[in-house]
């Protein structure tokens, strides 16, 4: 970079800092983005917002406004059209003139939203198109029970082992978490390998906050190598422990998606062009929190998500259900519901210390009348049990609801089976 071009960028970094808080990426969004600087973002995701967003502060910073909330607002006006899908930021780029760039046309691609796929409609009622037996139960039109297990934070399997095989004949797959709270763990791929061989179908998770996208490709790879069929693609909770690492966020949880969807539909790997003989071709998951707000923010990530590829959502904790059924009208009233089977998250609550926790689970609000029933449980493992039937009961009768995935907040896992007894 010469001295005219340093000189340029440091000033436009600086005028544009004052008025956009801009980051310097070179490729700049902010026609796109209601002009709001998403590399203000923490994560610096180029879609969003991330599911730890909550009554429109950031999950990183509760203090701060949600950036990509703000962006919607700005966008949308309160619509819930589908957003467009902008590409990953191009590091070469970075701290470079966005003027010069866009003169000299250096970053056309990375200013060009991606062309969504010609998925079709109705996508629910098409032919199962993946070896996912979870894609089957499904599209027959079975309510399915899902769940997970933790991946252990060593090399020995048996704890997967154990989990998995309490699990096996109750629940019609099983989420391997991936290092949650970005704590190192077993690979999520590794744990769904021995699922796997356990005879039981596992929902594989893959991270946005720790794959950059030729590792995504070989997470894909590695899952159907060992016969898993089924994959999460979510963006991940910011890792705040000390000391701080690095994160990636090479891509969020939607543009996760439109990677393996593109592979899956195409056999090409999209961001290389590279051809693959023999893709992987998984029935894709997202996350989304029902809690954001305003209602209209997680109905456009949602969109994007299925416009992206997503086959199916997995929710964030119901815990209010009267809100829930509120987001259930819009995702069913903006067509939703025709292509994506919504599995509602629900909670487990086993362990007094689990429920304290509760509020510092990103893009949870524990509502006072639930608080309220556990503190003043003699029980409170039967109390969970309970509780976690009459939300099975309640969501179920909730049209657009096609199953749901219970996360356990304790470490029994043998009163899982205990809560679906009966209700298949």
């Amino acid at each position: 970079m010469g001295v005219i071009d340093r000189v340029f960028t440091r000033a436009e970094y600086f005028a544009k800092g004052v008025i956009f808080d801009c980051r310097c990426c070179g490729q700049c969004l902010l026609s796109h983005t209601g002009y709001v600087c998403p590399m203000a973002c923490p994560r610096q995701i180029r879609n969003g917002p991330c599911g730890g967003s909550l009554d429109g502060h950031c999950e990183v910073y509760p203090e701060r406004k949600c950036i990509w909330v703000r962006i919607h607002n700005r966008v949308s006006r309160g619509g819930t059209d589908c957003p467009s899908l902008l590409r990953s930021a191009d590091p070469k780029l970075f701290f470079t003139s966005s003027y010069l760039n866009l003169f000299t046309g250096r970053d056309k691609l990375a200013r060009t939203p991606l062309p969504y796929l010609d998925l079709g409609g109705n996508r629910k009622q098409a032919p199962a198109q993946t070896e996912s037996g979870l894609e089957r139960k499904l599209k027959s039109g079975r309510f399915v029970f899902t769940s997970e297990i933790r991946a252990p934070r060593g090399a020995n399997p048996d704890m997967v082992k154990k989990q998995a095989l309490i699990l096996k004949d109750h629940f019609d797959a099983v989420n391997a978490t991936a290092y949650l709270n970005g704590k190192p763990s077993m690979p999520s791929a590794m744990a769904g390998a021995e699922m796997v061989r356990l005879g039981v179908e596992p929902i594989v998770q893959s991270v946005g906050r720790d794959v950059t996208k030729t590792a995504f490709i070989s997470e894909l790879v590695t899952n159907k190598i060992h016969g898993a069929h089924n994959t999460l693609c979510i963006t991940g909770d910011y890792y705040q422990g000390e000391p701080c690492v690095k994160q990636v966020f090479d891509m969020d949880s939607a543009l996760m998606l439109y990677e393996a969807r593109y592979l899956r539909e195409k056999g090409v790997i999209h961001f290389s062009g590279d051809a693959m003989k023999e893709p992987p071709r998984p029935f894709l998951g997202c996350a989304v929190n029902p809690y954001t707000t305003p209602m209209n923010v997680p109905i456009r990530r949602l969109k994007q998500k299925a416009a992206a590829g997503a086959d199916f959502v997995q929710t964030q904790l119901i815990l209010d259900l009267e809100t829930f059924r509120t987001f259930m009208g819009m995702f069913c009233s903006e067509g939703l519901d025709h292509d994506l089977f919504l599995l509602a998250g629900l909670p487990v609550i086993i362990s007094k210390k689990a429920l304290e926790m509760l509020p510092g689970v990103p893009g949870v609000k524990l509502p006072g009348d639930v608080a309220s029933r556990f503190a003043t449980s003699d029980d409170i493992v039967g109390e969970g049990v309970r509780f976690a039937r009459y939300l099975i009961e309640e969501v179920r009768r909730i049209p657009g609801v096609s199953g749901v995935h219970l996360m356990l907040f304790g470490l029994d896992h043998t009163v899982l089976p205990r809560v679906v007894e009966g209700l298949r």
